[in-house]
């Protein structure tokens, strides 16, 4: 690497790692105010609390990462170009491709980074921050499990649910088995239907059948179309139930996924999902191209304001577009790659087309 190449990384990290330590400082500032109420209220430990947000905190750096390498090549390249430090490097025959070369890289080096820890690490720290908060804290119930890739759930001592798949609106469910035990722990009846519904008030099995075991090894089937069931559950006391994406690693969620599609159910929200977060850490790369042109314009006061206030609409619209496109293919309006990776498509486009126009 040459001189003027660590120079401008060295003065991009400076920027960087104080961009990231004030926007971590002041989210967490927020989510302290946020919840501390809530905590108290609860009488939660200090320790417990504390625990809390060191387990949310990776997951904040993931999220505000992208603004901070935005904001950082602004101001790097803005210090730069004010100092006329990019006229004398240019004037040395030194093209703006090679000057910007250390920040792409570093954009390119982040997004794996976070690519890598978005599939272990983030998931992982993010469910024990919420397990703390919900469980621990808040006392909700545990009642709901995922258990290799079923959901498993326990509505009194003697009903237990298994479930293949809980729609995130939490009024539907898919591939239902009710397993009713006895006093002696002996199973003599279960239940299997395709759905679960909640409507009116009441919930409602579909497309099932009772079986009845009797003493003397018989069994009893009996088939119904649709039928009331009484469960003292709303829809959202089985939130925990539901798979979180934001949960699961890479790993994790791709075995759901498999398993969903081998027992015949729709996985394309968590295929999208998958995608999602497989392509979201590139982010960083998109702000540091989308970021250069701006920070390369003319230094007079209006423009510095009118380069910061368009690079700062562009990391915006880059969270809108992506959550736009994800939306859609949720709903198969967008094929799973298309939604996941439109958004970088997208300014990858335009931070091309804006970095190649870039005034010489």
């Amino acid at each position: 690497m040459s001189i003027i190449s660590r120079y401008i990384l060295k003065e991009y990290l400076k920027f960087f790692s104080i961009t990231l330590s004030l926007l971590s400082i002041v989210y967490l500032m927020i989510e302290f105010l946020e919840k501390i109420r809530k905590f108290s209220e609860r009488d939660a430990d200090l320790l417990l609390v504390i625990q809390y947000f060191l387990y949310k905190l990776p997951r904040i750096i993931f999220d505000i990462a992208p603004m901070a390498v935005l904001i950082a090549t602004f101001l790097t390249l803005g210090m730069l170009s004010r100092n006329n430090e990019i006229i004398a490097f240019k004037s040395s025959g030194v093209s703006l491709l090679k000057l910007t070369t250390p920040l792409l890289l570093f954009g390119l080096f982040l997004s794996g980074v976070f690519f890598f820890l978005n599939g272990t690490l983030v998931p992982s720290t993010y469910k024990k921050a919420r397990t703390i908060q919900e469980v621990t804290i808040e006392k909700k119930s545990t009642d709901g499990k995922l258990v290799q890739n079923k959901i498993w759930l326990r509505l009194d001592s003697r009903t237990l649910f298994n479930i293949e798949l809980v729609e995130p609106n939490k009024r539907k469910m898919y591939g239902v088995n009710i397993y009713y035990l006895g006093s002696d722990f002996s199973l003599p009846e279960t239940v299997e239907a395709e759905g679960l519904t909640y409507k009116n008030g009441n919930w409602y099995l579909s497309n099932g059948l009772h079986r009845t075991f009797q003493p003397d090894g018989t069994v009893q089937i009996k088939r119904f179309d649709e039928e009331v069931i009484s469960i003292n559950k709303k829809p959202e006391d089985f939130q925990q139930a539901a798979a979180q994406s934001e949960e699961m690693t890479y790993r994790h969620l791709q075995s759901y996924i498999d398993q969903l599609s081998r027992d015949g159910f729709d996985a394309t929200r968590y295929h999208v999902d998958l995608l999602g977060k497989q392509a979201f850490p590139f982010v960083n790369l998109m702000m540091v191209l989308v970021g250069i042109p701006f920070a390369l314009q003319d230094r007079r006061s209006a423009a510095v304001a009118r380069g910061a206030a368009i690079s700062l609409s562009l990391g915006l619209l880059y969270w809108l577009v992506f959550s736009v496109t994800i939306s859609l293919g949720h709903v198969n309006a967008l094929s799973p790659w298309l939604s996941a990776w439109g958004a970088n498509l997208l300014f990858l486009g335009i931070g091309s087309y804006l970095f190649l126009n870039i005034r010489h």
